[in-house]
């Protein structure tokens, strides 16, 4: 090394210990080099008890306190694990409620049920692993620094009708001080279910000054047809008052960092990722970490997602965060804990024997607001043409017999009048689709089903048939000619 080299390295490593001294020896680990150390004196709070096996029970409706330890500190690494892993729904997770109280603070600055903190959400245990957060072979862990001046309680509720065993450990550095400025960490649960249309789910309402340090959303469809439309939704973060959002997003999965519904699947990175991705029970874990990309406030910070596709939030689900923030205290109390139930996907709205017209060629896509309900299959297809022009679709019944002709259309004031064929047959009168409702251009449609209607009988061969829509003419009132499909019908007659 020259000369020159040598008068760097020695300027580096006597800025990091100016900064030591300054900020009395108090410095994120992660921030020294690590050919160097603070001035901390490491401690370790556990459940260490050889004569109880080095776990802890918690009985039924006992908050039972687990650490309380005296500062100025930093905890730098939290780790814990349950009894209870081997169960198929992990009941703990959402019922055991973890508590922090910073400085002898009356109102909790850390309340977050168990799982949702770790990132499993729907009482399911799912391993994943960020830089700060996560689950790793049966134990969950973090690595948020955790800095308190006097001093720290850290408590566990037990919501269950049943006792509970927990094993942890808390692992920091105590320190001579902390610098003026330090922030502290904060995380708070919330939860809107169902999601309230027209209106943007919240994930974090602060007051103070800090920064949003992140977030992990879970998601959970309404029923099995949901085609994760819940994920039309952008981002919007409002900082210091500001009533035009300073941060707007694209989309749901763009703001974690994927694409087109998370295309390839689950992964993990060190700040952002999709944890679960369920097509059978419509659920989704993704978390965002704004470490390197940190949002600032001075005064108080509004961290906004849609649920659905702008602007009126159609898609009806099941939305729950935990918000992770560090601020200087007092900070404003949380709401009251919501609801933990699950909920389940019911199965998805269908017409029996339907011919779903989605996917049919010459015709666009339509998918339903879920708020509206009564499209078959939560989708349906457009077919805008001239009088004559015509939609078709094959199907095959399995025997000989007379069947039942249905349809299902969507109205609004583009609706034609469309003429349902089989096989070139015309059946039953024709359909006016025209309304005076205004057709609506968003993805998530929110223009009514007429209503499925029997058309007619017609006797049909075992095979393959054809059904056709034909448009035979308009309403005098209608502003274009279009038919909106959600599905025709055939069902054996009794």
């Amino acid at each position: 090394m020259g000369i020159k080299g040598e008068k760097m390295l020695k300027r580096f490593v006597a800025t990091w210990l100016v900064l030591g001294v300054v900020c009395g020896s108090a410095l994120a680990a992660e921030e020294l080099p690590l050919f160097l150390k603070d001035g901390g004196k490491s401690f370790q709070v556990s459940s260490h008890s050889p004569n109880l096996g080095d776990a802890w029970s918690i009985n039924p409706g006992e908050t039972k306190v687990l650490a309380e330890i005296e500062g100025p500190a930093i905890i730098q690494n939290m780790w814990f694990t349950c009894s209870g892993l081997p169960d198929v729904d992990a009941e703990y997770l959402r019922n055991l409620i973890i508590k922090m109280y910073w400085d002898g603070e009356e109102e909790p600055s850390v309340e977050v049920p168990f799982g949702n903190f770790f990132g499993c959400g729907f009482s399911r245990r799912e391993p994943w692993q960020s830089k700060y957060v996560g689950v790793t072979s049966g134990g969950f862990y973090s690595y948020f620094p955790m800095p308190f001046a006097k001093g720290a309680r850290i408590e566990i509720e037990n919501k269950m009708e049943k006792p509970t065993l927990v094993f942890f450990h808390f692992l920091g550095q105590k320190y001579d001080s902390l610098p003026e400025d330090t922030l502290y960490f904060h995380s708070q649960y919330r939860r809107e279910n169902p999601t309230i249309r027209g209106k943007n789910y919240t994930i974090l309402n602060a007051e103070g000054d800090g920064y949003f340090a992140g977030t992990i959303l879970f998601i959970q469809g309404y029923d099995k047809g949901d085609k994760w439309n819940f994920l039309e939704g952008d981002e919007f973060v409002y900082v210091d008052g500001e009533e035009d959002a300073s941060i707007k997003g694209t989309g749901g999965e763009d703001y974690f960092q994927g694409g087109w519904y998370y295309i390839d699947g689950v992964f993990n990175a060190p700040y952002h990722g999709l944890i679960v991705k369920d097509g059978e029970k419509v659920h989704a874990s993704m978390y965002r970490l704004h470490i390197l990309d940190r949002i600032n406030f001075s005064k108080d910070v509004r961290v906004e997602i849609e649920h659905g596709n702008r602007p009126q939030n159609e898609a009806k689900a099941d939305f729950s965060s935990t918000a992770f923030w560090y601020q200087k205290e007092p900070h404003k109390p949380f709401q009251e804990m919501p609801s933990r139930e699950n909920v389940v996907a019911g199965p998805a709205f269908l017409i029996e024997g339907a011919i779903e017209w989605e996917g049919t060629p010459g015709c666009g896509p339509l998918y339903v607001s879920t708020y509206n309900g009564n499209w078959s299959n939560n989708m349906g297809a457009n077919f805008v043409g001239e009088k004559g022009k015509a939609t078709s679709k094959t199907f095959t019944v399995p025997e000989d017999g007379t069947y039942k002709v249905g349809a299902n259309f969507i109205s609004s004031e583009h609706g034609a009048i469309g003429l349902v064929k089989i096989d070139g047959k015309p059946v039953g009168e024709p359909v006016d689709t025209y309304s005076d409702i205004p057709r609506d251009d968003y993805l998530l449609n929110v223009n009514p089903a007429m209503g499925h209607a029997v058309l007619g009988e017609i006797r049909l061969e075992a095979g393959e048939h054809t059904a056709e829509v034909e448009i035979v003419g308009a309403n005098p009132e209608a502003k274009g000619s279009e038919l909106m499909i959600d599905c025709l019908s055939v069902t054996r007659s009794l």
